[in-house]
């Protein structure tokens, strides 16, 4: 799911849940970044405690006519997504392995051009690190 505010130059991703508590909080804090362009790779990892939810939403989100409002809308506002028909969601399995070979066990984990690493919602320590990588 591909965010853009401003003129995009600033570029990182996330990997996040859309059950995920601290990845709300997060995405509250991503909004008042200005000059950024945000991938955030849909992570269904809470599904044993949320009975597969996760993955429902994850699913509803990819296949929105907007994928970045339908994420937004759900992180932002707590509007569920709402699934708009079949689409492929093979994506979600590549990034779940992905996540696997990257070692990723919680979200949000974030990663920077440079290629650094923030795990946990640390939006000042992303934001640094953001910072750095664009000098």
């Amino acid at each position: 799911v591909k965010v853009v505010r401003g003129n995009g130059k600033n570029v990182f991703a996330v990997f996040a849940d859309p059950n995920c508590s601290f990845c709300k909080r997060f995405e509250r804090d991503l909004a008042t970044m200005q000059n950024v362009t945000i991938y955030t790779f849909l992570y269904p990892i809470l599904d044993a405690s949320t009975g597969g939810d996760s993955m429902r939403k994850s699913k509803a989100i990819w296949c929105a006519k907007d994928r970045s409002k339908a994420w937004l809308d759900t992180m932002l506002k707590g509007i569920p997504p709402i699934m708009a028909g079949d689409c492929d969601t093979s994506a979600l399995q590549r990034n779940l392995a992905l996540g696997q070979k990257l070692g990723i066990n919680g979200t949000p984990t974030s990663f920077v051009v440079s290629g650094q690493r923030i795990v946990g919602a640390r939006f000042a320590e992303l934001r640094k690190a953001v910072d750095e990588a664009k000098n």
